[in-house]
């Protein structure tokens, strides 16, 4: 976690991604899958997901590959969700970030968009993967 605290402190974050699927049996929709969350900055990419224990862990990855399985019909796919995240398209400037290594504990990212203060709650408390506040 050292690592992804220190990049979102030091390093320009350009985006933050999810995976999942499109399947085109019918018509193409996508499937996200919330498990991972992909932090994207000049030189790496860092992988949040929730650990066995179900603590909020981090590995740097040099490229997104499928880790799931997929359906013949399916297709891997990637999905930005930043301006879901950070309510903005703007670049955003981390102050600090809240993470306990304790099971199912929340992710708190305090943030600023210019000279407004917000805060970003990742909670891995879900079935389906993060929620995020």
């Amino acid at each position: 976690m050292k690592s992804f605290i220190e990049s979102m402190q030091h390093q320009s974050l350009h985006d933050v991604m999810i995976t999942g699927y499109t399947d085109t049996d019918e018509y193409s929709r996508f499937h996200p899958m919330y498990e991972r969350m992909y932090f994207i900055f000049d030189e790496k990419i860092l992988e949040l997901y929730i650990n066995d224990n179900g603590v909020i862990d981090c590995r740097t990855l040099s490229k997104i590959d499928v880790w799931f399985d997929l359906d013949e019909d399916d297709k891997f796919s990637l999905m930005s969700i930043y301006s879901q995240l950070f309510k903005t398209e703007q670049d955003v400037t981390v102050l600090s970030i809240d993470h306990h290594v304790t099971p199912f504990s929340k992710m708190k990212i305090n943030y600023k968009e210019g000279d407004i203060k917000r805060e970003l709650l990742l909670d891995p408390n879900n079935f389906f993967g993060f929620t995020f506040l």
